[in-house]
């Protein structure tokens, strides 16, 4: 009898958490998603799971409403404002957030509560890994093997006093305590992309300390072509010079200023050699100022084979990297000039 009471205390004494999800036409995934959220390892009604639809075409919605989820509706303005939408309309003293194309193991509010118990811990987040139905898909299991992450891994646990490049929180696997959310003011609905990022180094900056637990995962339907991980990279480079004016003393920020300073550089150096070659028919000047490039291929074709890829994909590989890299710069000189017009 004592230990059911004492049970019953610790449950009563639990934090109620809201778990919300952005969708859009994600009635391929959605089920998968719903269903492992339906076995979590937490008390029912210590959780509540609000979906937030952005104008879905297809039958996400009809698949949802057979779930016991609350079900709510953005015009189409983007997930961070559907994420915005959801959080005005939960009750939970923490606001857990994931994706539509998503799955999530029993643990994870657990892990999540566990962290945020922590009164110096205002957000936590964790691994991204591709689906399992995707192992076999080499640009999918590229975002998991890529030195250059596309989604975060937490390798050990972490506690940070703001996001570093390549250890952040991405929105699919997070969470925030409402307290910190509050004091920052809610999420910034005009970002479309670096949000995730922006919202941790905000609470950050507000006093609050971030999380990494690798006990914190979720699996993910990463992207599953060429074209669509340079589509992603581009989009991402395009939050770049709004999160950088907005955090410009960040250490994101002063990276991402570093990177882009040797970008141009370079880029500048190779149009020069391209030229010279081109005037004086002498392709020696190409071949030297494409070196750094060449070395730098053979060494990521090394260091992927070294950690166990196959051939394909230790030549890939070091191929996508770099075209990650001019697709983000792009997209940051992109929205950099649409910014330098629209002030002018």
């Amino acid at each position: 009898m004592k230990g059911d009471l004492e049970g019953e205390h610790v449950e009563e004494s639990l934090p109620t958490v809201s778990v919300i999800i952005p969708v859009r036409n994600n009635e391929e995934t959605i089920k998968d998603l719903l269903e492992s959220l339906m076995n979590l390892d937490y008390p029912k009604d210590k959780v509540e799971f609000i979906i937030v639809d952005g104008q879905s075409t297809d039958n996400t919605v009809s698949i949802a409403s057979k779930y016991p989820v609350k079900i709510l509706e953005e015009p189409g303005l983007g997930p961070n404002y559907a994420r915005s939408i959801g959080v005005e309309a939960s009750t939970g003293e923490i606001l857990a957030f994931t994706d539509g194309d998503c799955i999530v193991p029993k643990h994870w509010i657990k892990v999540i509560v566990e962290n945020l118990s922590n009164p110096e811990v205002g957000c936590v987040g964790g691994s991204v890994y591709a689906d399992k139905s995707l192992e076999n898909n080499i640009y999918a299991t590229y975002a998991d093997k890529s030195v250059m992450r596309v989604m975060p891994l937490a390798k050990k646990k972490e506690v940070l006093s703001e996001p570093e490049v390549f250890k952040h929180l991405a929105f699919c696997n997070m969470a925030i305590k409402r307290e910190a959310l509050d004091k920052i003011g809610g999420l910034d609905t005009a970002l479309k992309t670096f949000e995730d990022v922006d919202t941790v180094q905000s609470i950050c900056e507000a006093g609050y300390k971030m999380v990494l637990d690798p006990e914190m995962y979720v699996w993910h339907k990463h992207r599953q072509t060429l074209k669509s991980i340079l589509k992603q990279t581009h989009t991402y480079g395009m939050g770049g010079p709004k999160f950088r004016k907005k955090h410009p003393k960040s250490k994101i920020a002063k990276f991402y200023r570093m990177g882009l300073t040797a970008f141009y550089t370079f880029m500048s150096i190779l149009a020069l050699g391209i030229a010279i070659s081109i005037i004086t028919g002498n392709i020696i000047p190409l071949l030297l100022v494409s070196s750094p490039f060449i070395i730098g291929y053979l060494a990521g074709v090394i260091y992927y084979a070294s950690k166990g890829n196959g051939l394909k994909a230790s030549l890939i590989y070091p191929a996508i990297d770099a075209l990650r890299i001019f697709a983000f710069c792009i997209g940051d000189l992109k929205a950099s000039i649409s910014e330098a017009m629209r002030k002018s």
